[in-house]
C-alpha cells in the first residue's frame, strides 16, 4: 500500500515469522464471536504493514493544533496543505524517498501518498492523520482507526488548549497497543515564557497522573520553524528521531513495535476469556449448589419418612395391644350369662382400643405431610431465588460482551426453569397435596373403624351363639359377619371341650383377623407415604435432570471452550516472547 522496504537474512524470515503469528492470532480471534471484529481488522491491517514494512511514525492531535504545519516543518518545506480550518479529510502519508514527489497519488478513499527526503531515515514514513475534536466526525474516526497501525506516535497538543479529553483518550488508546510515544506542545510562541514552563509542568502532571506515563515533551512552534529563521524547537525533535532510529533500523524497530501491538491484543483478549472463565466456573458452582440443594432435600425426604412411619407404627402397635387385651378381657364365654349389650360392648371398644389412635396416627402422617410441604416451599423458593441470582449475573457479565448468543439462550433456558420452579411452588401453596393424602387417610381411617365396630358386634354373636341351646338369630349374623370366624352348624350339642375349643378358635380368628387389619391399615398408611416421598423425589430428579442438566452441560461446554482460549492465547503469548527475542538479537 505505501511501497515496500525490501529485507534480506534474518530480519526477512523474522517478519515472516511475525506476519504468520498475527495471522493466526487474527484467525483464532475469530471464534470469540463479533466482539473481536475491531481487533480483528487491526491485526489484518498490520500483517500488511509488515509486508511494506515502512516505519509508520503517525502524527495526533486536535484538529487545531497544527499538525500539518508540524509535519511540513519537520521535512523542511510546505509540503502538505494547511489552513485555519480542518483541511486533513484524509491520512496524508509521506514516505521516504530520495526524489521528493509534490504531487500525491490517492491511495483508495482516505490516503493520499507523498515521497521526501526527509522523513528521518530511509524506511521512514511520517502520517498527518485528521484532528480529532473535529466537527467532522468521520475524521476523527479516520484518525483514530489508523493509529493501531503507528510505529512511534507523536501526540501534538496545542499550546491553548493543552491536554483536551479526546487527547487523553487517544493517548490511552496509544498505550493500551503498546506503542511508543512522543509528545510536542506546539504554538508555544502564542506564549509568554513563564506561561510556557507552566503548560509544560501542566501536561506532565496531567500525563502522569490520568495515564502513568512520563513520555518525552517538546515545545515547538511549528509555523516559526517555517517562517522565520528561527528552528522553533524543531530541530530538536529532529535530533531525537534520528537517535531513535540510529538505535537500530527502522525495519527492526517496526517488527518490535507491531508485536508489541499484537502482545496488547492477545493480553487483552487472555484477560477476558480468562474472567468470562472464572465467571461461567461460578455459574457451574451455583447450578451445582441447586443439584446439591436436590439431593439433599430427596436424603432429607429419608430421614422425615423414617420418623413419620415410626411414629405412626407407635400408634398402631398401641392400638393392637388394646385390641387384643380388649377382646380377652370383655368377650370371653364367661361373660356370655351376663347378657352382653353389643352396643354398649362396641362403644366402650371405640373409646378404649380406637380413641385418638386415629387422629393421633392422622398427626403423625399429617404432620410428616405438612412437613415435606413445608420445607419443599422453601426448597423451590430457593431454587427459584439462586437461578435468579444466577440469571441476575448473566444479564451483567456477559449482556453484549462474548459469547452474547449463546448467553441469550442460556439466559432463555434459565427463565424456563424458573417458571418450572415457580409452577412447582404453586402446587404446594394451594394445599392440594395435603389434602389428597388427608382425604386417602380419612377413607382408610373410616373404614377401619366400621369394620372394628361391626366385628366386635359380630363377635358377641358369635360368642352368644356358642352358648346358646340351638341356633339364634345372633348366630346367624355372626356368620354372616364373619364367615371366615364362624362354622354354619348349630353349636348348642357341643360338649364343654368342643365348646371351649371353638371359643378358642373363633377368638384366635378373630385377633388374627384384627392384626390382619391393623397390619393392612398400617401398610395402607406406609404406601401413602411412601408414595408421596417417591413423588417428591420424582419431583426433584426430573428437575435436575430436564431442567438443570441442560444448563450445566452447556456451561460445561463454555467453560471447556474457553479453557482451550486460555491456552491459545498463553500458547501466543510464549510465541510473541521467542519471537521478540530473536529480532533483539539480530
Amino acid at each position: 500500500m505505501v511501497g515496500t522496504t525490501v529485507l534480506q537474512g534474518p530480519l526477512a524470515a523474522l517478519r515472516e515469522a511475525e506476519v504468520d503469528l498475527i495471522s493466526d492470532v487474527a484467525s483464532s480471534l475469530a471464534e470469540l464471536g463479533d466482539v473481536s471484529a475491531d481487533d480483528r481488522k487491526r491485526l489484518t491491517e498490520v500483517a500488511q504493514d509488515l509486508r511494506d514494512m515502512f516505519f509508520l511514525v503517525v502524527i495526533i492531535g486536535e484538529f487545531n493544533a497544527g499538525k500539518s504545519t508540524f509535519v511540513n516543518a519537520l521535512l523542511g518545506e510546505q509540503l502538505l496543505p494547511t489552513g485555519i480550518t480542518p483541511t486533513t479529510e484524509v491520512i496524508e502519508l509521506v514516505r521516504y524517498n530520495e526524489t521528493p514527489d509534490r504531487k500525491p497519488n490517492m491511495r483508495g478513499d482516505s490516503l493520499r501518498e507523498w515521497n521526501h527526503p526527509n522523513t528521518g531515515a530511509e524506511g521512514v514514513a511520517i502520517v498527518d492523520t485528521p484532528g480529532t475534536g473535529s466537527v467532522f466526525k468521520q475524521h476523527e474516526s479516520v484518525a483514530k482507526d489508523f493509529l493501531h497501525r503507528s510505529d512511534l506516535v507523536i501526540f501534538l497538543l496545542s499550546a491553548k488548549h493543552a491536554f483536551a479529553e479526546t487527547e487523553r483518550i487517544y493517548m490511552e488508546t496509544a498505550k493500551n497497543y503498546g506503542k511508543k510515544l512522543i509528545l510536542v506542545v506546539n504554538q508555544v510562541d502564542l506564549l509568554e515564557p513563564n506561561e510556557q514552563a507552566q503548560v509544560r509542568r501542566f501536561i506532565e502532571q496531567q500525563v502522569r497522573e490520568h495515564l502513568n506515563l512520563q513520555p518525552l515533551l517538546f515545545m515547538v512552534s511549528a509555523k516559526e520553524a517555517l517562517t522565520d529563521d528561527k528552528d522553533g524547537g524543531i530541530d530538536a525533535v529532529r535530533a531525537h528521531l534520528r537517535g531513535v532510529f540510529a538505535e537500530s533500523s527502522p525495519a527492526k524497530q517496526k517488527l518490535l513495535a507491531q508485536l508489541d501491538m499484537a502482545d496488547s491484543v492477545v493480553q487483552k483478549f487472555y484477560s477476558t476469556v480468562s474472567r468470562n472463565a472464572e465467571l461461567v466456573n461460578l455459574d457451574t458452582a451455583k447450578v451445582k449448589e441447586v443439584q446439591q440443594e436436590l439431593q439433599s432435600q430427596s436424603l432429607g425426604l429419608d430421614t422425615q419418612l423414617k420418623e413419620a412411619r415410626a411414629d405412626v407404627d407407635k400408634v398402631f402397635e398401641g392400638m393392637r395391644q388394646r385390641g387384643l387385651t380388649f377382646i380377652d378381657a370383655n368377650l370371653s364365654l364367661r361373660k356370655v350369662a351376663s347378657n352382653l349389650n353389643s352396643e354398649k360392648l362396641q362403644a366402650e371398644f371405640q373409646d378404649v382400643v380406637i380413641g385418638r389412635s386415629l387422629r393421633d396416627i392422622n398427626d403423625a402422617a399429617g404432620g410428616y405431610v405438612n412437613a415435606v410441604v413445608d420445607h419443599s416451599r422453601l426448597y423451590w423458593r430457593g431454587v427459584i431465588d439462586r437461578l435468579n441470582k444466577l440469571q441476575d449475573l448473566l444479564e451483567q457479565e456477559f449482556s453484549g460482551g462474548l459469547d452474547a448468543d449463546i448467553y441469550a439462550e442460556q439466559r432463555e433456558t434459565l427463565q424456563d426453569a424458573i417458571r418450572i420452579a415457580e409452577a412447582e411452588l404453586k402446587t404446594y401453596s394451594t394445599g392440594r397435596v395435603v389434602r389428597e393424602i388427608q382425604d386417602l387417610f380419612e377413607n382408610n381411617a373410616s373404614g377401619f373403624r366400621l369394620w372394628s365396630l361391626a366385628a366386635v358386634g359380630g363377635l358377641i354373636a358369635a360368642i352368644a351363639a356358642i352358648g346358646a341351646p340351638g341356633p339364634l338369630l345372633g348366630a346367624g349374623a355372626a356368620v354372616l359377619a364373619f364367615p371366615a370366624f364362624v362354622v354354619a352348624a348349630p353349636i348348642a350339642a357341643y360338649g364343654g371341650y368342643r365348646l371351649v375349643k371353638h371359643y378358642r378358635a373363633i377368638t384366635s380368628d378373630t385377633k388374627k383377623e384384627f392384626n390382619q387389619r391393623v397390619d393392612h391399615l398400617m401398610q395402607t398408611y406406609h404406601t401413602a407415604l411412601d408414595d408421596l416421598t417417591k413423588k417428591e423425589r420424582d419431583r426433584l430428579s426430573q428437575y435436575g435432570n430436564q431442567v438443570l442438566t441442560p444448563i450445566f452441560s452447556r456451561l460445561e461446554v463454555l467453560s471447556k471452550r474457553y479453557a482451550e482460549q486460555k491456552t491459545k492465547m498463553e500458547h501466543f503469548t510464549k510465541r510473541i516472547e521467542t519471537l521478540r527475542e530473536g529480532i533483539k538479537g539480530v
